[in-house]
């Protein structure tokens, strides 16, 4: 038996489907969706950033922003969002850091920390929510 042959191979769902794969070839599919899910996050922040600039020197925010996101970045020029985020526990700041601006998972923080990622969604949806008391 080759020592191809000798690998373990691991399950994982690709594309939907599920099939077996070294774990070489899982870590780098997982290497690629997390690039993939950073891309899009540093996108998502910078169109958004863009579409605040653009409403503010064209006096366009007579509305509300549609989300909280949205509110976030129309206030950073405010300088209020970095000191209402160092007023958050430190756990929280750590993680709705981690999610937002380095664009991790809340699996890869929770494996980053040793706890289950749903514990790491309810703490950035509690840093979120303070937050949006400070804005309120």
């Amino acid at each position: 038996m080759s020592e191809k042959d000798k690998q373990e191979l691991v399950e994982i769902t690709y594309n939907g489907e599920k099939t077996m794969v070294s774990q070489e070839v899982a870590d780098y599919l997982e290497d690629c969706r997390r690039d993939a899910h950073r891309q899009l996050m540093k996108k998502s922040r910078n169109q958004a950033a863009i579409q605040c600039e653009e409403n503010f020197v064209e006096g366009l925010m007579k509305e509300p922003p549609n989300c909280f996101v949205d509110e976030l970045l129309s206030r950073m020029d405010e300088e209020r969002l970095p000191e209402l985020i160092a007023k958050l526990p430190e756990i929280q700041r750590r993680r709705l850091m981690a999610y937002f601006y380095e664009g991790l998972t809340f699996r890869e923080i929770g494996t980053r920390e040793g706890v289950d990622h749903r514990a790491i969604n309810r703490s950035v949806d509690s840093a979120v929510k303070a937050l949006k008391k400070y804005f309120g």
